[in-house]
C-alpha cells in the first residue's frame, strides 16, 4: 500500500486530537505518535480497509492517553467492567488486546447522541450523575436511566454481532429528476446515499440507520437535516423514511424483459411509414427537409413514442399526479437508480428530451438516449447557448446570420451543431414552424389498435411491477417511474431500426445530434 496515502489523514488526525485533549503540544504529540504507528502498521500488514485501520489506530493510542491518565478507567459500569485496557508492547499485540475496547468504541457511535454524549462524559469525562443532571437539565433518575439502556443496547448489539459488515460502494445515478430538483445534490455522498438506503424499507432510528450501515450516530445526525431539507428523507416523530423510490439492479432485472415481439412491430411500422412518407416530408417546408428519414426518424419515433405511452397512461388513469413543491425550491421526484459500476451510468435505453427556450416563444430540443447521449450537445456550447444567442431563432434557410467567432465556431462544429460550407455556417439541426412540426410528426402516428393495445398491456405489467417492490408509503410516486421506464421503448426501437439500416448508425467521432431539433413558437407540449 502507497503510504503516500496516510497524507490525506494528517490534518483529520490533528482535529481529532486537539478536539479530545486540552493541551496542544499533547495534541500534537498524540498525532504523531497515531502517525508513526500507522505507517508502521502499513508496512507489516495487508490492510483491507486503510481508513477504518487509520481510525482504529488512533482510537488506540487515545485510549492509552486516558489509561495513563486515569490508571483505571471502567468503560462500562456495574457488576464489573467488559474490559480492562492493557498495556501493549507492539502494534499487532495492541490490535489484538484491544479488539474488546474497540468492539464497545465502535457501538457505542451506534447510539443517538441523548444516550452516547451521556456515556462519553459519565466514562471518560468521569463526570458524576448529578453533574450529567445539571449538564443536560435532566432529572438524575433519568441520567441513570439512560446509561442503563444504553449499556444494555451496547452488550445486546455486540452479542448480535450486528456490526460485522463487508462495506461496499453504493453507485447510484442521482442525475435525473422529473421535473425541477437536484437529487445529486444531496445524494451524491456514500454517507447519505447509505442512510437513505438504511431508511428505505420502513422508517427507522438513528440507531437503527447506525447498526444497519456502521455509521456513527454523530455523522448520521449532522447529515439528516439535509437529507430533510433536500426531501430525500422524511421525519416522523424519532423515525427517518427515504422519501423517492430506489430502483435497485435486482428490479430492473424483474421488469427488463421488454417483448421483443412489441419491439419488432413497433420497428415494423415506423420503417414502413417512414419509406412511404420520405416523399411527403420532403414537401414541407422546414429547414432540414432534405435530411432524410434517415436523420429526422430520431425526431420522429420518440415524439410519436413518448406521447402513445402518455397516452395510454392516463386511459389507464395511472397519471403522475401533481408534481410535489419541494422545501429547496424545486419541485418534482427524484428519479434514482442504482448503477452497475462507479462510472454510475444509467441503462443504455433510458430517454429523456431537454428543451431549451428563451422566454414563452422558441425553444430548441434534444431527444437523448442514454447509449448516444452527450452532455455537451446541450451544456455549454450547446443547443441552451444557441437559443439564448439567438442562432436559430436569426438563422435563415439554416444559414447563421449571427457572427460567430473562429473559437466559438469551432466548438459548436466539434459538438455536432452546426457545419460549415462555402457559403457560410449552417445549423446542423432541423428547424420547424409550429405548424410544419405538427403536419411532421402527424404522418408517423399508431393508428394500429392492435399494436396500441401491446404497448398497453405492457405499461399495465409494468405498474404492477413495480407495485410488488416498492414501498407502500411510495405508491404515489410509482406513476412516474412507470412513464420512465416505459419510455425505454423509445431506445429498443430505435436501436432495432438502426440495425436495420433505417436510421443512421451513430458514430463514436460524431456526436448524435439528430434528435436535436427547434420549434418557432410556444412550448410544444408532451414532448
Amino acid at each position: 500500500m502507497d503510504q503516500n496515502e496516510i497524507l490525506k489523514y494528517v490534518e483529520p488526525i490533528l482535529r481529532f486530537c486537539k478536539k479530545r485533549l486540552n493541551n496542544n503540544h499533547d495534541a500534537e504529540d498524540l498525532a504523531g505518535d497515531i502517525i508513526l504507528h500507522i505507517l508502521s502498521g502499513m508496512k507489516k500488514y495487508e490492510i483491507e480497509s486503510l481508513d477504518a485501520w487509520v481510525w482504529r489506530i488512533a482510537h488506540n493510542r487515545y485510549a492509552r492517553i486516558i489509561d495513563a491518565q486515569s490508571k483505571h478507567i471502567m468503560i462500562l459500569s456495574g457488576d464489573e467492567s467488559l474490559f480492562d485496557i492493557a498495556d501493549p508492547i507492539n502494534l499487532e499485540a495492541e490490535a489484538e488486546e484491544n479488539d474488546k475496547y474497540q468492539m464497545v468504541f465502535q457501538y457505542l457511535h451506534t447510539l443517538a447522541s441523548e444516550y452516547k454524549n451521556i456515556f462519553v462524559d459519565y466514562y471518560l469525562g468521569e463526570k458524576s450523575v448529578r453533574e450529567l443532571s445539571a449538564k443536560y437539565s435532566l432529572p438524575e433518575t433519568t441520567i441513570k436511566w439512560r446509561l442503563n439502556e444504553g449499556r444494555r443496547k451496547i452488550k445486546d448489539r455486540i452479542g448480535e454481532n450486528k456490526m460485522d459488515k463487508i462495506y461496499k460502494r453504493i453507485n447510484w445515478n442521482t442525475e435525473t429528476c422529473n421535473g425541477n430538483a437536484e437529487p445529486n445534490r444531496y445524494l451524491h455522498s456514500q454517507i447519505a446515499r447509505a442512510i437513505c438506503l438504511a431508511a428505505y424499507e420502513k422508517p427507522v432510528t438513528v440507531e437503527e440507520i447506525s447498526v444497519a450501515t456502521g455509521i456513527p450516530t454523530m455523522y448520521i445526525e449532522d447529515e439528516l437535516p439535509r437529507l430533510e431539507y433536500g426531501d430525500a428523507i422524511k421525519k416522523t416523530g424519532n423515525k427517518y423514511a427515504t422519501d423517492f423510490i430506489i430502483f435497485s439492479l435486482e428490479n430492473n432485472c424483474k421488469l427488463e424483459n421488454v417483448s421483443a415481439r412489441l419491439v419488432k412491430k413497433l420497428a415494423d411500422h415506423f420503417e414502413k411509414s417512414f419509406t412511404e412518407k420520405a416523399d411527403s416530408v420532403e414537401r414541407l417546408v422546414f429547414y432540414g427537409n432534405d435530411f432524410g428519414m434517415e436523420r429526422l426518424g430520431y425526431i420522429a419515433v420518440p415524439f410519436i413514442l413518448r406521447n402513445l405511452v402518455n397516452k395510454i397512461k392516463t386511459e389507464l388513469r395511472f397519471e403522475n399526479g401533481v408534481y410535489p413543491v419541494r422545501k429547496d425550491g424545486g419541485w418534482g421526484w427524484f428519479i434514482v437508480a442504482e448503477s452497475k459500476d462507479e462510472c454510475e451510468n444509467t441503462d443504455d435505453y433510458n430517454t429523456g428530451c431537454n428543451a431549451a427556450g428563451k422566454g414563452s416563444q422558441s425553444h430548441i430540443y434534444y431527444y437523448w438516449i442514454e447509449k448516444y447521449i452527450r452532455t455537451f450537445i446541450y451544456h455549454g456550447f450547446g443547443t441552451r447557448w444557441l437559443i439564448a444567442e439567438g442562432i436559430p431563432q436569426n438563422s435563415e434557410n439554416g444559414f447563421v446570420k449571427t457572427e460567430l467567432n473562429d473559437e466559438t465556431a469551432a466548438q459548436l462544429i466539434r459538438n455536432g451543431l452546426i457545419t460549415k460550407s462555402s457559403s457560410g455556417y449552417k445549423l446542423n439541426f432541423a428547424c420547424f414552424s409550429r405548424e410544419t412540426f405538427d403536419d411532421f410528426v402527424s404522418m408517423f402516428k399508431i393508428k394500429d389498435k392492435e399494436l396500441t393495445a401491446m404497448l398497453s398491456e405492457w405499461i399495465k405489467e409494468l405498474r404492477k411491477g413495480f407495485a410488488s417492490f416498492v414501498p407502500k408509503r411510495l405508491d404515489s410516486q410509482i406513476n412516474q417511474w412507470v412513464a420512465c421506464y416505459a419510455n425505454r421503448i423509445v431506445g429498443n426501437v430505435t436501436e432495432e431500426l438502426i440495425n436495420r439500416g433505417v436510421l443512421k448508425t451513430p458514430k463514436d467521432e460524431n456526436p448524435l445530434t439528430d434528435g436535436v431539433f427547434y420549434v418557432e413558437g410556444e412550448y410544444v407540449k408532451n414532448i
